[in-house]
Order: structure tokens, then C-alpha cells, then sequence
């Protein structure tokens, strides 16, 4: 197989990017967990207005409403983190193969140099007037 120079820093690259993608989804992740919370929190002071009778009974329909509608946001939301989650745990895999392409195009590189030394090694030896010993 033909060596390609340029293999190990497209391999890095793509490393890179798929370490940028990963953090991409974790920010995502993280901002509708966070919608998650706040959803949680109106939910929770709705209805510890309702308890207090802050409300009276001529509001108790669109407390119902909007908690109703909170619910509907609310499994959404649980729908879309699940969702994220698994593009995250996709992107973390992604870049774990991209970094064991680095290692393998690294040790390829090294390999490649260590080979293309050995021949400069042996072609300068076999160059030498007169001294067909090895050292």
C-alpha cells in the first residue's frame, strides 16, 4: 500500500471536527435540559399557587389549561433529550474512531520513516568503496 503523507493530518482533522460536533451536541444537550428545569419550575409554582388558593376558583380552569400544556411541553422536551442524548453518545463514538485513525496514521507514519531510514541506512553502506562489512 502506497503511503500517503497527508493522511495523518486528515485524520487529525477529521478528529477535530468530530471533537467539535461532539461538543455541539453536549451544548445542545444541555440547553434543553435546561428547558427541562424551567419547564419543571413553572409547573411546580403553578401549582403551589394552587395550593395556597392564590387563584380562587374562577382561574382553576386556566391553571388546569396550562399545566395541561405544560405536561404536553414537558414530554416533548423528555422526547428531545433522549433524542440529543443518543446523537451524543453517536458523536462520542464517532470521535473515538476518528482518534484510533490518527493513532493508526501516526504509527503508519512512523512505520513509513522508520522503513524509508533503514533504506537510506543500507543505501549508504552499500555506496561505500571498499567496505562491504556491516557495522
Amino acid at each position: 500500500m502506497a503511503h500517503d503523507p497527508r493522511r495523518l493530518d486528515r485524520a487529525e482533522r477529521l478528529m477535530r471536527v468530530q471533537a467539535q460536533m461532539r461538543r455541539v451536541a453536549e451544548t445542545e444537550l444541555a440547553r434543553t435540559r435546561d428547558r427541562a428545569a424551567a419547564i419543571e419550575a413553572d409547573r411546580a409554582a403553578l401549582v403551589g399557587a394552587l395550593g395556597t388558593g392564590q387563584f380562587g376558583h374562577l382561574l382553576l380552569g386556566a391553571a388546569d389549561r396550562r399545566l395541561q400544556g405544560l405536561a404536553t411541553e414537558a414530554g416533548a422536551v423528555a422526547d428531545e433529550i433522549a433524542r440529543q442524548a443518543e446523537q451524543l453518545r453517536e458523536r462520542g463514538l464517532a470521535e473515538k474512531r476518528a482518534e484510533a485513525l490518527v493513532e493508526r496514521a501516526a504509527a503508519a507514519q512512523a512505520h513509513e520513516h522508520e522503513r524509508r531510514e533503514a533504506l537510506d541506512r543500507l543505501d549508504g553502506l552499500a555506496r561505500r568503496p571498499g567496505d562491504a562489512s556491516l557495522p
